[in-house]
């Protein structure tokens, strides 16, 4: 992998990356290391230790001042209805993470760059990489990061935080298509009514081009939440409907 290979990401980022050594690490997978091109590097181990932490410090501060009526219990309910794997990997796909992972020939030929455990796993070295890009503690890493992570972050905070269960949709319905048909949901925009300041969307969710939801919300992302509900809905019915064998 060269350096080119990063600009696209870099982009993404609201802050100049510096050391590309570090950011080459996050996507190196303990696979690769067996291959003769990932001779002397080091996997990415280390660095989702650091960024899991990092990760779980900054959304515990987010939520802490955000909702200083809620208990202990609620706050680390929210927490861990954030800070969990389908989650981040959900968020590892909108940054195409998976389009620079370095896997052993075993492990591309088998498909994991779309494994949520692989995918949530590189999310948390890129926030480590971030940190330590900006000199840690002693710098501007920190900062950089609590950044990062609130961007992210704060609109799925504000609008499932309230409703714990709001943001588990998309990511459910995501496994549930992967276990039972290997394949990924996709997601439409079929129609886009109403005022400039008062816009409503309508979003199909397909399986294998096979209609399973529609959700009509004010937000894009609401819209999505909903046809993932009515998808997982009416896959759990033709479960249940199913003859036995």
């Amino acid at each position: 992998m060269t350096v080119d290979n990063f600009d696209k990401l870099k982009k993404r980022l609201p802050f100049s990356f510096e050391d590309d050594k570090i950011l080459q690490n996050v996507f190196v997978h303990g696979s690769f290391l067996k291959e003769r091109e990932g001779r002397g590097l080091t996997s990415n181990e280390r660095l989702e230790f650091l960024g899991d932490a990092i990760l779980e410090s900054v959304i515990s501060h987010i939520l802490f001042e955000k909702f200083p009526e809620r208990s202990e219990g609620e706050l680390t309910r929210f927490r861990s209805r954030l800070v969990n794997r389908q989650v981040l990997a959900l968020l590892a796909r909108e940054l195409s993470l998976g389009d620079y992972l370095l896997l052993g020939k075993g492990e591309v030929v088998s498909g994991v760059a779309e494994n949520d455990a692989i995918l949530s796993n590189t999310f948390e070295a890129l926030l480590a990489a971030i940190y330590l890009d900006g000199g840690g503690q002693t710098g501007e890493g920190y900062k950089r990061a609590f950044a990062f992570i609130k961007e992210l972050f704060l609109e799925l905070i504000e609008d499932g935080v309230g409703d714990i269960a709001h943001f588990d949709h998309k990511p459910a319905l995501q496994e549930l298509t992967q276990a039972r048909f290997k394949v990924e949901p996709s997601y439409e925009l079929i129609a886009e009514e109403g005022l400039p300041h008062q816009r409503v969307f309508t979003i199909e969710v397909r399986v294998m081009d096979k209609i399973l939801g529609t959700g009509t919300a004010g937000k894009k992302k609401d819209a999505e939440q909903l046809a993932a509900k009515e998808a997982l809905d009416k896959l759990a019915e033709e479960e249940l409907s199913a003859p036995e064998n």
